[in-house]
């Protein structure tokens, strides 16, 4: 059977779609050039791949184990692609990979404009969604690294996992909040006021918050209860509410100096995180990729060294970055 590449992707994208003119439009094709390329297909096959109805097109039985082939095929081609230019070793082509909500804001954009700088023919493009999603982008090679969560990331099997460093986070209020004039304050007496965090709270942190809160993991606590995936928007709903934030210094020192946000005295060594680059074992990354995560680490070091603005409580010794190691 002989079959190209662009087969592959058309009945991929029909199977996705189950509709062929929402399929062609995805491949910036028309109709009937999809409709042709699929009876060609099933010509070349030998079998009918989709069946037709008044609403579509479904895979039928041999559509489904073709479909499954297919994606092991461009699967490869893709990774052919890949190696071909590091063999090469071209400053050109384009990097997609993944990065969490916080570290996106603290230091990968910042890493991405010295890349850019740097090499503008390499495209960089940044998917940003929770640590779980993009490590399922990663392992169905959709992306080629992530930097997100170390702890999340090192409970995931196949993935090469190289710790950044260590940052500090504050629990953040607004101007005059009240929590600012208590004596002695404590953790339970700040949760009392709502708390903004992103839509997904690492387990650790979400449990060391619960016992914070005195309530059982589990339990009906509204722990965090403004879930949002912006810092931007944390900043604002902190600066013009109750809402307590938690934020690292790189993202708040500029509010800090101002005044419009304050640091509460809070000890707590646990609230702070380190990110880390999540690679899949045994991957080689193209030379314009080591050099994009180089810059990556350079911004991620320099936003761990933010200098506070602030009266805050005495920093937590900063852990040294282990070697690159491998999860379980």
């Amino acid at each position: 059977m002989d079959l190209d590449l662009r087969h592959h992707r058309h009945a991929i994208a029909l199977s996705e779609h189950r509709h062929f003119q929402r399929a062609a439009k995805s491949l910036g094709i028309s109709q009937p050039a999809l409709s042709r390329s699929i009876q060609e297909l099933e010509r070349r096959a030998g079998a009918t791949l989709f069946a037709r109805t008044s609403d579509g097109a479904e895979p039928t039985d041999v559509g489904r184990i073709y479909l499954a082939k297919a994606r092991a095929v461009l699967a490869q081609a893709g990774e052919l692609a890949r190696e071909m230019q590091l063999i090469r070793g071209l400053e050109v082509g384009e990097l997609r990979f993944g990065a969490g909500v916080y570290p996106s804001e603290m230091f990968v954009a910042k890493a991405m404009a010295r890349m850019a700088c740097a090499h503008p023919a390499v495209k960089l493009t940044a998917v940003s969604n929770s640590i779980d999603t993009l490590i399922q982008l990663l392992k169905r090679r959709e992306i080629d690294f992530v930097i997100g969560d170390q702890k999340t990331a090192e409970l995931e099997r196949g993935l090469c996992v190289t710790p950044l460093a260590w940052h500090k986070g504050y629990l953040v209020v607004r101007r005059g909040h009240p929590l600012l004039s208590a004596a002695d304050l404590k953790l339970r007496d700040a949760l009392r006021y709502p708390l903004t965090l992103t839509t997904r709270v690492p387990p650790d942190m979400l449990s060391n918050f619960l016992q914070g809160k005195g309530t059982r993991r589990g339990a009906a606590a509204s722990v965090p209860s403004i879930t949002c995936d912006s810092p931007g928007m944390m900043k604002t709903v902190v600066a013009e509410s109750n809402a307590i934030g938690l934020m690292p210094m790189s993202l708040v020192a500029r509010e800090l100096a101002e005044g419009t946000l304050a640091a509460l005295p809070i000890e707590a060594p646990w609230l702070g995180r380190t990110f880390a680059i999540v690679e899949l074992e045994n991957r080689t990354l193209t030379p314009s990729a080591e050099q994009f995560l180089q810059f990556v680490r350079e911004a991620d070091a320099a936003a761990a060294t933010a200098p506070s603005t602030s009266p805050s409580p005495t920093a937590s010794p900063t852990p040294t970055p282990s070697p690159r190691r491998r999860s379980r």
